[in-house]
């Protein structure tokens, strides 16, 4: 049997390496994150060699003559003294182990120089063995690691491409940078600058030096503070028809520290959930400051893992701070005078009591009856100069959805120009030919109406087929009874087949077995999110459909209820809803420019 001993310091080393250096980047990550905590105001990054070698330089305060062997060894570090510290750690690193891993695993030299230094410090190291020099230089610290796992044949042969390597670099450091807008970033690439950013401590700037000047239109800022738990949220989110097949444009930062937390990008995904496409994801930029005694830090050597002691706390107060800057209701909102203000309360789902209704189903909008009591509206339209946004519906007054425009012009009414292919409406707005899809705006309208609502007012179906069902869909949909109920839907089974006997009210003249499906879809979903689900899934069956004819007026309610709502540019799967085409484009295709 072989005797116990003890590892040699180097190997010692090299083993922790595996852990705290994985790839280059984690390199890049470690010396960055060094620099960041001396306080440095521009960070210069150089990667050569098929990124084996990498040299980070920066102006920060340099390490101490005293202190820069020490510095290279196992568990040193000046950012922590004692237990009590590791909860209230303000610094990027803080567990000694960076250098002495990356000197194990490469061969470095270092040049650093504090402010009251004569002198710099020239360290060298290769296979953990250490010399030290004077030299002249700036304040500040430059750190050059060559041939990066030169010693571990096996880690060196798993390495990628080395544009897969870069990749990961350029986004440690874009993340870094994001973190820290306040300081300058330089990464370079075989002498070719990749990415720069000015240290101008704005994060709305150094979104555009990273991404491009013009994409921070398509944002949404985001702040939000609690008081009673030392909560604050600052950054940018992307608006939902912005967005990217991946997830790699969402940072979220603790404290400043970067961190990849299952809660924070669970929140994330729950307060887009109705608002982009399944597989796209957002562009988001969290700064999210917690008091360090309820956040725990130090559970693994990449610093990338958090725990809270009120994580509940941490989703909700996340999920709310992106729904609040998300939330357009202000800046879309049409504002009606005091005489149109039945418009303004106006639905399709209203109709049901105020227009044309079904004979067969009472509460129930039928737009073939709808359309034909609106022909003489449509036909007594007058308009001034050709104008649309002149024109004034002129219906009996017994109507009680009469447009007036007593006192004024009713500017806030949609200048519709027609419709295209029954399907999409055009609109004169002031950025030029707005195009909306009538079917995705109404879903958008729908559902948040129904949502608001919380219950659905259901419609008792005297006439019903049974439709024939598995025991498996049968069991779930007993199971879930009463939450069904909740929204409008109630069965009669008899053996493995159901009959509905009510649905909700908006989806009552459709078929049967198509709103079965739409539920069994819904219930399969996970246990978070089938009440939405459901939801998404009444307000897509009953939305006006493409290929549906419209009257003007219709088009006209259907697009003032569509700004109304709180989310206007997505439907709750995420589809675009409208499309402008700029006035500037159309005037230079006919060469008026």
């Amino acid at each position: 049997m072989k005797r116990i001993k003890l590892l040699p310091e180097n190997l010692i080393n090299q083993i922790a390496a595996g852990e705290v250096i994985e790839r280059p980047a984690s390199v890049v990550k470690e010396l960055v994150e060094n620099s960041v905590d001396a306080r440095a105001g521009r960070i210069e990054i150089e990667i050569s060699n098929g990124c084996r070698n990498i040299r980070v330089a920066d102006n920060g305060h340099g390490i101490n003559k005293e202190d820069v062997t020490l510095a290279f060894s196992r568990h040193a570090t000046s950012k922590i003294n004692n237990q009590e510290d590791l909860w209230s750690i303000s610094t990027m690193g803080f567990r000694g182990e960076a250098l002495a891993s990356i000197i194990s695993i490469s061969k470095i030299c270092c040049i650093t120089k504090t402010a009251d230094s004569q002198t710099g410090i020239k360290v060298e190291c290769e296979n953990s063995e250490i010399t030290v020099s004077e030299t002249g230089c700036a304040e500040g610290t430059i750190i050059q690691v060559s041939d990066l796992f030169y010693n571990i044949p096996a880690r060196m042969k798993f390495l990628k491409k080395t544009q897969t390597e870069l990749a990961a670099i350029s986004e440690i450091t874009q993340s870094i940078a994001l973190a820290n807008p306040q300081i300058a970033f330089n990464l370079i690439n075989n002498k070719n600058s990749i990415l720069k950013t000015t240290g101008s401590n704005d994060l709305a700037t150094t979104i555009g030096e990273i991404y491009s000047k013009s994409i921070i239109s398509e944002f949404s800022e985001i702040y939000k503070e609690d008081p009673q738990f030392g909560l604050k949220i600052t950054g940018f989110a992307s608006n939902p028809d912005f967005v990217r097949s991946n997830k790699k444009a969402i940072y979220t930062f603790i404290n400043g520290r970067t961190v990849k937390c299952p809660i924070l990008l669970k929140s994330i995904d729950t307060a887009y959930s109705d608002m982009v496409p399944s597989g796209k994801y957002p562009y988001v930029v969290l700064n999210i400051y917690i008091p360090s005694k309820n956040l725990d830090i130090n559970v693994h050597p990449s610093k990338r893992e958090v725990k809270y002691t009120k994580p509940n706390l941490i989703f909700n107060f996340v999920y709310s701070a992106i729904k609040s800057a998300l939330d357009n209701t202000v800046s879309h909102t049409l504002r009606f005078p005091e005489e149109s203000r039945q418009i303004e309360d106006f639905s399709f789902k209203d109709t049901i009591s105020k227009c044309a209704v079904s004979e067969a189903n009472p509460g129930i909008l039928d737009f073939t009856a709808f359309s034909s009591k609106q022909a003489k509206t449509e036909e007594s339209l007058e308009t001034e100069e050709n104008d649309i946004r002149e024109a004034v519906i002129t219906e009996p007054k017994q109507n009680p959805l009469e447009l007036a425009d007593n006192n004024e012009t009713f500017a806030e009414k949609p200048a519709i120009i027609g419709q295209l292919d029954n399907t999409y409406i055009l609109i004169q707005a002031q950025e030029g030919l707005q195009i909306v899809d009538q079917h995705i705006a109404h879903e958008r309208y729908l559902y948040e109406k129904l949502k608001e609502e919380k219950v659905s007012a259901s419609q008792m179906l005297l006439i019903s087929e049974f439709i024939n069902l598995d025991e498996e869909q049968v069991a779930l949909l007993q199971e879930n009874k009463d939450l069904l109920a909740k929204y409008g839907y109630e069965f009669e089974f008899a053996s493995c087949a159901l009959k509905f006997k009510r649905v909700p009210h908006i989806v009552a003249q459709k078929n049967p077995g198509n709103i079965l499906q739409d539920i069994l879809e819904a219930l399969e979903s996970s246990a978070d999110t089938i009440e939405n689900e459901l939801l998404m899934k009444i307000a897509c069956r009953a939305s006006v459909k493409a290929g549906e004819k419209l009257s003007l007026w219709q088009m006209q309610e259907l697009v003032i209820n569509w700004k109304k709502t709180t989310y206007s540019k997505t439907c709750p799967h995420g589809r675009k809803i409208s499309h402008i085409i700029p006035k500037k484009e159309i005037a230079s295709f006919f060469g008026r420019i």
